[in-house]
């Protein structure tokens, strides 16, 4: 059986945090949290950029766009979920995988990561 995947997940609101590392730890991956870049970057730094299988990133988060911009040229492998409350124009360029809309809902989110992992 293959090691659980690590998902870091930025997002700046602590109960949306909270309930989406419960949701994902029940399904048995690894997740990591960040209130915001500073502290993404940080762990992407000790950690390894390599070591990431996910990340999903609250477009709501300070600076969280340049974020994306900057893994994605880093580490083209790590696919990006966005989260946001608006509707994102334009096409979605890899690393993004998916884009959900706020609220999320434990299927949807569940489903987007699966497919994100390639699971």
């Amino acid at each position: 059986m293959p090691p659980p995947a690590t998902i870091l997940m930025v997002a700046d609101d602590a109960g949306m945090r909270a309930f989406l590392e419960e949701v994902l730890r029940r399904q048995g991956y690894e997740v990591l949290t960040a209130a915001d870049v500073p502290e993404a970057e940080a762990l992407g730094q000790r950690l390894g950029l390599e070591s990431l299988d996910l990340v999903i990133l609250d477009l709501q988060v300070h600076e969280g766009d340049t974020l994306g911009q900057r893994w994605g040229t880093q580490a083209p492998h790590l696919p990006f979920i966005l989260i946001s409350d608006e509707r994102l124009s334009g096409r979605l360029e890899p690393p993004v995988v998916w884009w959900l809309a706020k609220p999320l809902t434990p299927d949807t989110l569940l489903v987007a990561v699966r497919d994100s992992l390639g699971a």
